[in-house]
């Protein structure tokens, strides 16, 4: 690695002013605000196709391209409907509600890697903050009801509190499996030389005092996830493990969707996701024919045309997060170019991006045929049942995903091959 390369690089990541304007074309058109305020819009077209077309149905038909744009034309309408308040409420708080959760389900949807390794937003243990990030939407679904202060919005409430709660510890378990997965492999040298040697970049020259500060100071994306553990510059963290573009490009390089190795817990992240959506069979809490529309009942105008942008956004959140922590996100043939900091160093090939983001599309949309199937194939459970579901079934199996991940890991490490090859066969299975 010559000192050529560390001043090219130091200088293209001088700050200036077309820098400044392509990170706000970022931020607020692509892959930011806009696209994916415009994916989301998208999204619920498609779900509400295919659930149309599953029930020998036309579904949106008549606005826009086979009733494209019918999901905009419900917002811009809902914006223009008079807001009404019921007397008693708490109105400050209820108007703060839907625009504290539209915030939240945009912020989520800047953690996803649309076209690239990475988001947006990126940072050492990101996945942890997502987690967080999606219980504070809980909480606001919950302080909308009983700010609401109707009878039908604090049952509503009641109802959504106890089933959102139940499906936030499978859904932070089946979350966290894929980090359990890359932290076994990454804690045997074996399996990190073998990554290495594969990404070819195991013959890296020793580098010198001067070298290893300028990369330290200025270019840390350089001393990564997988180069610094066989340099021994630095020590390995959990934290690394727990950040998204980590876990996606793990699955770009070894070329395993870890879904293969961690069903049950894709199974479990999809469930519980449709719960936290409280999508059929999981809308108990807005059921119509018992409680009007449950925590959403005094909600109306302006602040019900937030609350269901924050619920498609919502959406799109939930099934990019099952793309990119199971499927690989955007990685896949021809989009492989620029996995490696030294490749993106060097000038990664724009196609590579473009195959990326189609990628991408692709596993999204494919998990939202399936949520879509699954919710037209099944009908509306008792709450009883939701519960019992999340405590007796989800978690248990969710852990018994990991722990068996974690005995193949060990059998492989000790020279149990076979033994090893066998779990994850079965688990592939499942």
């Amino acid at each position: 690695m010559s000192m050529n390369m560390l001043l090219l690089y130091l200088l293209v990541q001088q700050t200036t002013a077309l820098g400044v304007v392509k990170e706000l074309f970022k931020i607020l058109v692509f892959p930011g605000a806009l696209f994916m305020f415009a994916l989301a819009l998208v999204g619920e077209w498609f779900d509400r196709k295919v659930h149309g077309r599953l029930q020998h149905r036309v579904g949106p038909f008549y606005t826009g391209w086979h009733g494209i744009l019918q999901p905009l034309a419900d917002f811009i309408k809902l914006l223009a409907k008079e807001d009404i308040v019921q007397k008693g409420a708490d109105v400050k708080s209820l108007t703060m509600t839907p625009i504290v959760a539209f915030t939240i389900a945009l912020t989520m949807v800047m953690f996803l890697p649309v076209y690239k390794g990475t988001g947006i937003i990126s940072f050492e243990g990101d996945l942890v903050f997502l987690i967080f990030l999606a219980t504070m939407y809980t909480i606001t679904v919950i302080l909308t009801g009983w700010f609401s202060t109707s009878r039908f919005g604090e049952i509503g409430t009641v109802r959504s509190g106890l089933q959102l709660v139940a499906f936030e510890v499978p859904l932070a378990l089946s979350a966290l499996t894929p980090a359990f997965v890359v932290a076994n492999y990454m804690s045997t040298p074996r399996q990190v030389a073998q990554m290495l040697a594969f990404m070819g970049i195991l013959n890296l020259p020793t580098l010198t005092l001067e070298q290893y500060l300028l990369l330290s100071t200025f270019a840390p994306e350089l001393l990564t996830f997988y180069i610094a553990p066989i340099l021994q510059l630095q020590p390995f963290s959990a934290l690394q493990v727990l950040t998204i573009g980590n876990i996606t490009a793990f699955q770009a390089i070894t070329r395993i969707p870890l879904i293969l190795v961690a069903p049950i817990s894709f199974a479990s992240l999809l469930v519980s996701l449709m719960a936290e959506m409280e999508k059929v069979p999981f809308d108990i809490p807005e059921a119509h024919t018992e409680i009007v529309a449950g925590w959403q009942t005094e909600v109306s105008g302006k602040k019900l045309a937030l609350f269901r942008a924050s619920g498609d956004l919502e959406m799109i959140f939930g099934a990019g997060l099952a793309a990119t922590l199971f499927l690989g996100g955007p990685y896949g043939p021809g989009s492989t170019i620029g996995v490696t900091p030294i490749e993106r160093m060097l000038g990664a090939f724009p196609l590579g991006y473009i195959i990326g983001l189609g990628w991408f599309l692709v596993k999204l949309f494919a998990v939202l045929f399936l949520i879509a199937l699954l919710r037209t194939a099944f009908a509306r459970f008792r709450i009883d049942q939701v519960t019992a579901g999340a405590w007796k079934y989800l978690i248990p199996l969710t852990i018994f995903n990991i722990a068996a991940i974690q005995v193949a890991v060990y059998l492989d490490v000790f020279g149990w091959k076979f033994a090893s090859t066998l779990i994850i066969i079965a688990l592939s299975m499942l």
